[in-house]
């Protein structure tokens, strides 16, 4: 009987934890993302666009066909996204000198797209700031812990000792 109650305890607790987190998740969503998105709002910047940007944030270049694969769309929805992307000076394309493919291109951020970046994150940071300022010390500890234990189970979260 002992252990049946620790098994529907652990299965209510787990329960809880995917509620929470749901809620977490769906406020970072909802109301950090739309408090912070003003930056993005003024250069009229969609989601694929963003995306992109990432993406070339992240690896330092990219190719039409590799955002194609990663975004999971037409290589020609590549090409029209990232040719707004060039009309608002966040992107240049240029010869792909690693290949001798005169017809391959790669894509590179300029400063005007990392400064957007920049200001998006610092956003999200200041917000995320102002949530939790009022926290005991305790408490931080707590979040601080919880938060590690979630970065090692996300894609993109804590491959190595350099986030602890």
């Amino acid at each position: 009987m002992l252990n049946n109650q620790a098994g529907i305890d652990n299965m209510k607790r787990e329960n809880d934890i995917v509620h929470n987190l749901r809620d977490i998740y769906g406020y970072g969503y909802t109301k950090v993302f739309s408090d912070v998105t003003d930056s993005v709002a003024r250069m009229h910047i969609s989601k694929t666009q963003m995306d992109i940007i990432k993406y070339i944030y992240l690896k330092g270049h990219a190719t039409p066909s590799a955002l194609a694969s990663e975004m999971n769309v037409q290589r020609s929805a590549v090409t029209h996204t990232v040719k707004k992307l060039e009309q608002k000076n966040l992107v240049t394309v240029k010869q792909n000198e690693l290949t001798n493919d005169r017809r391959s291109k790669l894509i590179y951020m300029t400063r005007e797209a990392e400064e957007l970046l920049e200001e998006f994150m610092d956003n999200i940071l200041e917000k995320i700031s102002e949530d939790v300022g009022e926290l005991s010390q305790e408490e931080a500890r707590t979040l601080h812990d919880a938060t590690l234990t979630i970065l090692k189970y996300i894609p993109g979260g804590i491959d190595d000792e350099t986030h602890s």
